[in-house]
């Protein structure tokens, strides 16, 4: 459809979904590491990510671990791929501090160990395997890019809004398996800032 605009000219109409995606491409092609200081400084939950990391582990009551939090390993990936793994933090003031400090371009939750992970090599020269993992979230990683072989639209890590079609219904399938099959109440779905979604069950 075209229409008469007011310099004169025939220019096409673009239509809401294709304005959105061209929205879209434009945010990613314009990524300013500058907005993620920003973004960490003053938007990041950093005090609300140590409360439901530390599943009340938070020092506020008698009976918790306050070395909870300390033993979880976190990882960041700083600019030109640098990737620093064993981080962990005994507050939430230290988890923002490195964060701030750090400003990674993406940051990772892992498992839970024995030991605070800033101890590892003491740890290991321990000899009784004490830096292992003993836990971990039952997570779900669905990325755009499997559902390749059924996509019409674009493949690969791109991203557009009719692929979501298909991740929309991976997610309602899932979360009423993990609901009505395995019982899970407690599930997050939650963007993974790339090509898909992460799905935490508890």
């Amino acid at each position: 459809m075209e229409e008469e605009s007011c310099n004169g000219r025939d220019d096409m109409v673009i239509d809401g979904h294709e304005l959105v995606q061209q929205q879209v491409n434009t945010i990613l092609k314009g990524f300013n590491p500058d907005h993620l200081k920003v973004y960490y400084g003053n938007l990041f939950p950093h005090a609300h990510i140590f409360k439901w990391m530390s599943y009340g582990n938070d020092g506020r009551h008698p009976g918790c671990d306050p070395s909870y939090f300390g033993r979880r390993e976190l990882s960041f990936t700083l600019e030109n791929d640098i990737y620093l793994r064993f981080q962990s933090f005994n507050s939430a003031t230290e988890l923002e501090h490195a964060i701030r400090e750090k400003c990674p371009f993406k940051i990772d939750i892992g498992p839970m160990y024995r030991c605070m992970t800033f101890k590892k090599t003491i740890c290991l020269l321990g000899g009784d395997n004490v830096f292992t993992p003993m836990e971990r979230e039952l997570i779900f990683d669905i990325d755009m890019s499997d559902y390749d072989d059924v996509r019409y639209c674009c493949s690969g890590a791109d991203v557009c809004l009719d692929g979501w079609l298909l991740m929309t219904v991976a997610i309602k399938v899932m979360d009423r398996a993990l609901r009505d099959n395995f019982g899970f109440d407690h599930i997050l779905w939650v963007y993974s800032g790339r090509r898909g979604v992460h799905c935490w069950a508890d």
